[in-house]
C-alpha cells in the first residue's frame, strides 16, 4: 500500500535525514468557514527526530492541535509535505491513512 509510485521524492534530494522520525515541510492548513479563511498553520517547517521528547507550547489557537492532527494522520494539509519514515503522509488516501493510524498512533485526549 505505501510503496505505490509518488509524483514527489520523499526527502528533498531523495535523502532522508539521518534518524528522522518525521519530516514536515511548508506545511499549512486553511479552515475555510464561509468566505472567512483561519490559517490555523502557515509554512512550517519540523523535524522530529527518533527518541525525541518534543513538548509543542502555545496559545489557544496557535495551531497545536492542528499540528498534532496532521502528524497523527487525522486531518491532512491543505499544501506542503508530511513525512513519517519516508511515507508520503499529506498525499496519502483514506485507506493508507487508517493503516497509518492502527500501526503507528497512539493518542490520549486530555479533558478538563
Amino acid at each position: 500500500m505505501w510503496n505505490r509510485p509518488r509524483t514527489i521524492k520523499p526527502y528533498p534530494d531523495a535523502v532522508a535525514p539521518s534518524g528522522v522520525s518525521f519530516h514536515v515541510q511548508a506545511l499549512t492548513k486553511i479552515y475555510r468557514m464561509g468566505d472567512v479563511e483561519v490559517h490555523a498553520l502557515q509554512s512550517v517547517d519540523l523535524d522530529l527526530y527518533e527518541g525525541e521528547f518534543v513538548v509543542i507550547l502555545g496559545p489557544s489557537g496557535s495551531g497545536k492541535s492542528t499540528l498534532l492532527n496532521i502528524l497523527g494522520g487525522l486531518d491532512t494539509p491543505t499544501s506542503g509535505q508530511v513525512f513519517f519514515h519516508a511515507r508520503d503522509l499529506a498525499h496519502a488516501n483514506d485507506d493508507e491513512l487508517t493503516r497509518f493510524r492502527c500501526d503507528c498512533v497512539g493518542f490520549i485526549f486530555q479533558f478538563e
